[in-house]
């Protein structure tokens, strides 16, 4: 309990360096990303959110997680592009 209590406090209290926003779910929810310090330790970290019309969730990443993120998301985006190879034809 105590980690989420601290996790949800540096989400709300850290120092905001920046942020940007994407609308996804045609326009229905905002998918938010604050890059944050906190106040005391200086520590940098960043905060995805995912903000909708009646509810917001937040997940505060480490920046080693922020990079195990960033390399999921560069091979998400590269499985985009592979085309599908169609099965065998049947003869």
């Amino acid at each position: 309990m105590a980690g989420i209590i601290r996790s949800l406090k540096r989400a709300i209290l850290g120092e905001l360096l920046q942020k940007t926003a994407v609308p996804i779910d045609h326009g229905n929810v905002r998918l938010t990303m604050r890059l944050k310090r906190d106040r005391i330790t200086h520590e940098r970290y960043v905060v995805l959110g995912l903000v909708a019309a009646t509810n917001y969730k937040h997940a505060e990443l480490t920046p080693d997680e922020f990079q195990d993120f960033l390399e999921a998301v560069k091979a998400m985006q590269k499985a985009l592009h592979i085309p599908d190879v169609p099965p065998p034809l049947k003869s």
